[in-house]
């Protein structure tokens, strides 16, 4: 058990998570190399303070809030502002037949490079969202995790983050109406 110091159980964890915690960490930093290096600080630390979590059962929203924290003082401490795409958050979503792909052409490369352009469009679209609206997006739809879990994560209501994924799905349905109707 991982609580217990077990390196093989914790390593488990670290594989099922790393690229989740990635993903929300980005959202906040918007910088790879950054994104890169918190998520390996929040797994150190993470570690460190495992046997001091009370309920093992709220460790993924224990993991993720220790994610958004490192992130949030991250940006607090360096005076960089950000204005990265998100093309890293989901330039590995395509590898090895994801179910996140946004359609399965492979052999086709018409339908590859047309597969390509809609992620391409997707990825804009998304991008022009506010970074909490980014955030529950990323959380909701690419890593699965359900509306009460967010909640937890980010510390707000279940009704401000159904609010927000309402909000984005709006903003992203109005652009993109185009790629809908044709």
């Amino acid at each position: 058990m991982a609580q217990s110091g077990d390196l093989r159980a914790f390593e488990r964890l670290f594989h099922q998570y790393h690229r989740g915690v990635y993903h929300a960490v980005y959202q906040v930093v918007r910088s790879e190399t950054d994104a890169a290096d918190l998520t390996q600080e929040v797994f150190v630390r993470a570690y460190r303070a495992l046997p001091r979590l009370h309920s093992p059962e709220a460790f993924v929203s224990w993991l993720y809030r220790i994610a958004l924290n490192l992130a949030r003082n991250h940006l607090r401490d360096s005076a960089r502002a950000r204005a990265d795409s998100l093309e890293t958050a989901f330039a590995d979503e395509g590898e090895g037949g994801s179910a996140r792909e946004i359609a399965d052409c492979s052999g086709d490369p018409a339908g590859q490079a047309q597969t390509r352009d809609l992620q391409e469009r997707v990825r804009a679209a998304v991008e022009t969202l506010s970074a909490d609206h980014r955030l529950v997006v990323t959380l909701h739809h690419l890593e699965g995790m359900p509306v009460e879990e967010i909640a937890r994560i980010l510390r707000c209501s279940v009704g401000t983050v159904k609010s927000r994924l309402s909000r984005a799905r709006d903003h992203l349905r109005r652009k993109l109406a185009g790629l809908v109707e044709g």
